[in-house]
Order: C-alpha cells, then sequence, then structure tokens
C-alpha cells in the first residue's frame, strides 16, 4: 500500500556508516578471493528453473549448511550465516560485472566488519537481505551505483540521490519484501517536496516506483 504527502525540505531515511581501523580478525576479501574461498563444507548453488539463453538473469540461492541431524546449537547456526554472507559476497563479487560492482562488494565487505566489530554475536549482514539484494540487481543490471548502509537489524539499506530534492531509499528485508521511499519536486509548487512511501516485495519493486519516474534516476 502506498501513502503519499508533501513536506517541507529534504529529510529523508539515512543511515550513515562511520570509517573505523578493521578489528583484529577482520574479514578480507582479497584473501578469500586467492583461497578460492574454501571453506569445510561443500557449497551448494540452487538457481530458479530458467531457460538457458536466461542463465543471466536467474536468481540465486546459495546454502552451507552443515548436514547433521542433532539441532543446531547458537554458535552452529552463528558460524552457518556468517559463512553464507561470507560465500554470497563472494558469489556477488565474481558473478556480476559492472564498472562499480567491486567497489560496492568492497564496501559489503566494510559493512560485515564494521558490523562484527560492533556485534561479534551477529551474522554482519542479515544473510536474507544480502540474497534478495544481489537477486535485485541481477534482475535490473542497469541499475547506477547506490550508496549502501546496514540498518541495526543487519539489513541492507541502499538510496540513490540525483539532488537535494530527488531520492530514492530502500530497505531490503530478509523475506522478500522491500520499503521503499521516494522524494521528488512538487509538480504544482516545485519548492515543495512530494513523499512517496510504501512496502512491496522486491521483485515487484520497479513495478511499484516506475511511474514516479524513479527508473529514469537510478538506472543507465
Amino acid at each position: 500500500m502506498l501513502g503519499a504527502s508533501t513536506v517541507y525540505g529534504d529529510k529523508f531515511i539515512d543511515y550513515q556508516s562511520h570509517k573505523r581501523q578493521p578489528h583484529p580478525g577482520a574479514w578480507d576479501l582479497k584473501n578469500i578471493i586467492s583461497q578460492h574461498f574454501l571453506l569445510s563444507a561443500p557449497m551448494q548453488i540452487r538457481s530458479s528453473p530458467t531457460s538457458a539463453v536466461n542463465q543471466e538473469n536467474r536468481d540465486i540461492f546459495i546454502s552451507r549448511w552443515p548436514e547433521k541431524k542433532d539441532p543446531f546449537t547458537q554458535a552452529d547456526l552463528l558460524d552457518s550465516e556468517e559463512a553464507q554472507v561470507q560465500e554470497l559476497i563472494f558469489w556477488i563479487r565474481t558473478s556480476i560485472s559492472t564498472p562499480y560492482w567491486e567497489g560496492l562488494t568492497n564496501r559489503l565487505v566494510t559493512l560485515f566488519n564494521d558490523a562484527k566489530e560492533e556485534d561479534p554475536a551477529s551474522p554482519g549482514i542479515s544473510v536474507g537481505s544480502l540474497r534478495n539484494f544481489y537477486n535485485f540487481f541481477q534482475s535490473h543490471t542497469d541499475l547506477k551505483c547506490p550508496t549502501i548502509s546496514l540498518t541495526p537489524d543487519n539489513n541492507i539499506y541502499a538510496s540513490w540521490r540525483v539532488d537535494q530534492k530527488k531520492v530514492f531509499s530502500v530497505l531490503i528485508l530478509p523475506n522478500g519484501d522491500s520499503r521503499f521511499v521516494i522524494f521528488k519536486p512538487n509538480d504544482l509548487h516545485p519548492e515543495r517536496q512530494t513523499r512517496i512511501s510504501g512496502t512491496t516485495t522486491t521483485d515487484m519493486l520497479k513495478t511499484e516506483v516506475a511511474p514516479h519516474g524513479v527508473w529514469d534516476w537510478i538506472s543507465e
């Protein structure tokens, strides 16, 4: 459901990340790549059914869950979630080729390490949010590079700012939903802004926001 209102000013959701020195044991993507991302459990990659000619648009679901009958302990679950996050970042780094993708991947690594420094008991980045983030970009390869950050729940928050009056931001949730907010000039009162916000599934995001002109700002 969408809601629209006119606001005065250009306030919008913005999660800022502060630069820090790497904490002991911080994850280094270059080291992972050089080791070919070898972990103890075999990697399982499952893709949604697609034709051979459309493989570049497939949805990727990666898991490295330990195969055992006993229920997970909290430590097992955390280790497995961290492994999935690292595996997904590695997959993102090596499977999409755009001019900015390497820099965006490095940003994900920085966010992961920062989150682990703040809370060692967290997975760093939400596995579900990261997976949906990847699938969204895999489905829309014409997107410009966003500014990304993490919410307190370790979900990915992406934002495209054209200027102070045109901003599109989206919070990508683990369950496949996305919460978005659009700021754009008011058509009748250019000195004011219109704010439009809503919730939809990530795979319907383009359909929901395109009528508001957003795709013209955020894609090549």
